[in-house]
Parts: C-alpha cells; structure tokens; sequence
C-alpha cells in the first residue's frame, strides 16, 4: 500500500521559491534526520563499536543533513521550471529542441567561449582552446615548454586570470548536479569518464573529444588510480574545478571617433534565432557564420586557431 509523503513546504508547480522557504526547510530537514537518528540508535541492543554510537552508516546528524541538503538545493532548479542545456549548432541547420515545460519559456543563450589551456593525456601536454577543462587549485598558472624544438620558449598560461574572478566550478558539485554516482573506492580516472558520458548525454549535445580535456595534476592523479577517499584525506577533493567560460552581449556598444585606443570584445553569440514550435518543443538556428574570437580584458580580440564560425556551442537557458 502507498505510502502518502509529508511535504516540509507545500508549494505547486512555478511557485516561487524564498529565501524564507529554503531556511524553513533546512531548519525541517535537520530536525527530521535527528529524530531519525535518534530513534534508529534507540532500537540498537548492541553496539560494536561506542565510538560511533551517535552515528548512522558511519555519519552524524550533521553530516546527513549537510548530504540531503546539498542535494536538496540542486533539486530546487529541476522543480521550478527551469533547464539548463548545452547544445553545439551547425549554420543553416535548426536544432529541435524537447523541453517539456507544458509553457513557451524566456530562453537565453549564451556563447561557450574557446579558452587557451594546458592538456594532458599520459604525460603528454600540449597547449590547447578548450570549451570545458578540468584542473586543480594549483594550476591557476601553467607553464609549459614544448617539447620540440629542444629550448623552445616557455610559455605562462593563465587558467584563472588575475584581473577579475575565476571561472570554476567545484568538481563535486557537477558530479551531483549530472548525478554521477561513486564510493570511496572508486578512482578519479573512472569518475571523470563517467562524468563526461552523463555531460554529454541527452538533452545535451554530444561534443568533440578536442572541446574538453584536462590539466597535468588531474592526468598524474588518473595515472596513479587515486581514490575519492585518497583525495579527500589529502585535502584534494574540494580543489578540483571545472571550467567553461558562457557570455552574451547585451546592448552591444559599436565603436566611435571617440573610442580610439578603447579594446571592445566580439558581440556573442551572433546570429541566432529562437523559435516556439508548441508548448513543449523549440527550435535554434545558427543564420550565419558565428563569430569566434579569443576574449582578453584590455587586448583587442583575434580569431580562434583551428576554429571557424561554421558551428557554434553554447549555452540554453530556459524558464518558465
């Protein structure tokens, strides 16, 4: 027989979410596994280990909390109207796109921007343009000397830059945003591969292999089959990052007499139409040639090596 759930806040679908009803909730929430905790110690008769007499499955109260918590505010986008989709377009051909929001949503679209990195893969670094990349706390800065020619100039590559604030995300929260499931045991190398095959997968678009890659400590780690609880005990699981770099213009300035010396980025992303097809289904199209230019504060931008403006990636926001 069914069970009826007991909701903490009732709120129906496109209600809006406050700050006073997500403090409600943890407040709820903590309470709740307390109690459930409490109850569970309550009916053990024997105890094998005292020490974690005041633990459930080797966690505290606090620790549960903390776990449903987390989890909790990365369900809150999912429930009210919301998505969040990455797509690569290809000029002339119209994406369809099946949201199933039951409603025409405000969509925005942002251009993945190409950012110069350090790769690697089994010990082999090269200097790329990357649309995501994943590194560690300690590679805010790389240097890097090829190979060949032998005495080849070095090279300082910024992965976060110093003139305004860096473009991460932990690594850990996109692992539980895309719903990678893992233990203690399981090694980074396996943990990043899953990874990647939930980001690409449905609704999002599959990418190239030479759109995303990662830096030498996350390649020396995957070598070296670490843990996740290796990382953790060493301090390295909170300093792992991802990193993509979304932008749009809006009101894009055109530049004057007056502007001379004045370095303006490329307008992003460029043409591009939206269209709703029914409630439940929309469709993008690149019009034209994509506009694909590096994007450095205070230096006038350039083409990206390698890339034209024939297929664009970007970023889908949806809402209702």
């Amino acid at each position: 027989m069914a069970t009826e759930t007991t909701v903490y806040i009732t709120r129906n679908p496109g209600d809006l979410i406050t700050a006073e009803d997500w403090n409600d909730v943890q407040k709820k929430i903590r309470e709740d596994i307390a109690k459930q905790i409490h109850d569970a110690i309550q009916k053990v008769d024997n105890v094998p280990n005292a020490e974690n007499a005041h633990k459930l499955e080797n966690k505290t109260a606090d620790e549960f909390s903390n776990e449903i918590l987390e989890e909790v505010r990365r369900e809150i986008p999912t429930r009210t109207g919301y998505r969040k989709l990455f797509k690569l377009l290809k000029m002339g051909e119209e994406k369809v796109i099946k949201h199933g929001l039951d409603a025409y949503p405000l969509v925005d679209v942002y251009q993945l921007e190409y950012f110069k990195v350090i790769c690697s893969e089994d010990d082999e670094k090269s200097i790329e343009w990357m649309n995501f990349y994943l590194y560690h706390s300690s590679e805010k800065r790389i240097r890097f000397t090829p190979p060949t020619p032998p005495g080849g100039p070095t090279e300082h590559v910024e992965i976060e830059p110093k003139d305004g604030p860096p473009y991460r995300i932990p690594f850990k929260d996109m692992l539980a945003l895309y719903k990678v499931k893992y233990t203690d045991s399981s090694s980074l190398g396996d943990l990043e591969t899953e990874f990647w095959k939930a980001f690409f997968a449905d609704p999002n678009d599959e990418f190239d292999d030479d759109q995303c890659c990662h830096s030498p400590w996350f390649d020396r780690c995957c070598g070296e089959k670490r843990t996740v609880k290796e990382l953790k005990d060493r301090g390295d699981w909170d300093d792992m990052w991802f990193q993509m770099r979304p932008r749009k213009t809006i009101n894009y300035p055109l530049p004057s007499s007056t502007d001379v010396g004045n370095v303006f980025p490329s307008p992003a992303p460029t043409q591009i139409t939206v269209t709703h097809f029914d409630f439940n289904t929309l469709g993008v199209t690149l019009l034209q040639s994509a506009i694909v230019q590096t994007v450095k504060e205070h230096e006038a931008p350039e083409p990206v090596p390698g890339v034209d403006g024939e297929e664009l990636k970007v970023m889908l926001l949806l809402k209702v």
